[in-house]
């Protein structure tokens, strides 16, 4: 009878832990456009002229500029202020954002022209950046498991979302991007991408991405590149994707 019961329990033990694994989603990549300077991409955002604005990091080198996919190249950059370690950005309808690091600011800009229009200080480090155009909302990450809701005006923080990745923490939340109710976002040196319903606080679908990079990369590139960082929405589930010191940005369908 104890015997049984211990059979039993074993069992639904293990049904337990099987419904709380994320899923996998499947990515696959639909084409690659060379960078030909590496770039110690931050922040990868497609604004509403369908241009793909890059933003970099490194104090003393961060800057901000229109990647052109033809090219490969960085143009009309602009560097941010020399004890500036740029972050991730995003754009709403009137304002560029762009967040730096252990600075704590973001900073509001002209969209246009990149003219840094005001600097707001936050309370935790900048890291991810995305804009949530159904709710009017920003969504920030501080490499936590928290992610920050803050207004699209003021920046001021509305709400604190803590991220679950099964029965663990999301932790190591980096660049960000909002779409059809789900953030997609990086995470610190693991080669995926996660999708996050904040309205549950947890991810709902894991995409790897190391199956693009080791078909797309030599044993040369692959030892010169840093972590995965940045995402960028194209349309339906069609994404531009990257990282620091990437020698491609690829473009990406997550089913």
């Amino acid at each position: 009878m104890k015997k049984s019961f211990i059979v039993l329990l074993c069992l639904l033990t293990a049904n337990i832990i099987y419904t709380t694994e994320v899923s996998a989603g499947e990515i696959n990549l639909l084409e690659k456009y060379p960078v030909n300077t590496p770039l110690f991409t931050q922040g990868l955002e497609l604004n509403q002229d369908n241009e793909l604005i890059l933003g970099t990091g490194l104090q003393g080198q961060s800057k901000i500029g229109k990647f052109n996919l033809e090219t490969g190249q960085l143009e009309d950059d602009q560097l941010l202020p020399h004890n500036y370690f740029g972050e991730g950005l995003t754009h709403t309808d009137k304002y560029l954002w762009q967040l730096t690091w252990k600075e704590k600011l973001v900073l509001k800009r002209d969209p246009k022209t990149f003219e840094i229009l005001e600097e707001i200080p936050m309370e935790t480090e900048g890291w991810g950046l995305c804009y949530d155009s159904e709710n009017k909302v920003l969504w920030r990450s501080d490499g936590s498991s928290t992610l920050y809701k803050h207004d699209p005006e003021t920046f001021e923080v509305l709400d604190k979302v803590k991220i679950m990745n099964g029965k663990l923490a999301a932790s190591k939340l980096n660049e960000l991007e909002y779409y059809n109710g789900y953030i997609y976002a990086n995470r610190l040196y693991r080669d995926e991408i996660v999708k996050i319903d904040t309205n549950k606080g947890e991810v709902v679908d894991q995409y790897d991405v190391r199956s693009i990079i080791d078909e797309t990369m030599d044993e040369e590139q692959i030892a010169s590149i840093d972590t995965l960082n940045g995402i960028a929405h194209i349309k339906d589930n069609e994404f531009y994707i990257t990282g620091k010191l990437y020698p491609y940005v690829y473009k990406v369908s997550l089913d």
